[in-house]
């Protein structure tokens, strides 16, 4: 898949931000090229305080922690356990952390990316919580579906651009 610039990307994620908002919610990358496989990290800000970090390397750390956690002698790790054992740990753990929206910098960018080609209504059902929460903040959704979405039980991220979208527009909201 060709990656779009990161200030392409930017400029239409932002075009697609609710105008009351643009100035408050940001996102940023950092590509740190003389580290191995250049890793790097997206965030997003509102107000320029840190909501939300999609970073390679905590990323990587996580997941082999839940990954080997995953490989225990009941699981099927250890000495007897089958040739796919680790790969399926890691798999678990790859898809444990993406469902509580922990991930790299590089499928931060490809949901980001994705988020330009989907209507409202599939991002907003979409399993990333990047991607719903660039959705609750997206011009082209009005007050009448803020005040049907129910997000009590959303990641942080979503409930946080949710509030701040509800604010903005004058919607009473209680989470």
């Amino acid at each position: 898949m060709s990656r779009m610039r990161w200030s392409q990307l930017k400029t239409a994620l932002g075009e697609l931000c609710a105008p009351e908002l643009r100035s408050r919610v940001a996102l940023h990358q950092a590509r740190y090229r003389y580290t191995r496989e250049e890793v790097g990290r997206v965030w997003v800000t509102i107000d320029g305080r840190e909501v939300a970090s999609f970073d390679t390397m905590s990323y990587i750390r996580r997941r082999s922690e839940l990954g080997a956690a995953l490989l225990t002698p009941q699981s099927g790790g250890g000495e007897t356990s089958s040739p796919n054992a680790h790969f399926d740990a890691d798999e678990k753990a790859r898809a444990a952390l993406r469902a509580s929206g922990q991930y790299d910098d590089y499928e931060a960018l490809a949901d980001l990316e994705a988020y330009l080609s989907m209507g409202v209504d599939a991002a907003l059902r979409c399993p990333s919580p990047l991607v719903r929460a660039l959705a609750v903040i997206d011009r082209r959704v009005g007050k009448r579906t803020l005040r049907k979405l129910a997000v009590g039980a959303e990641h942080q991220l979503v409930r946080e651009l949710y509030l701040l979208r509800c604010a903005a527009e004058g919607i009473d909201v209680a989470v």
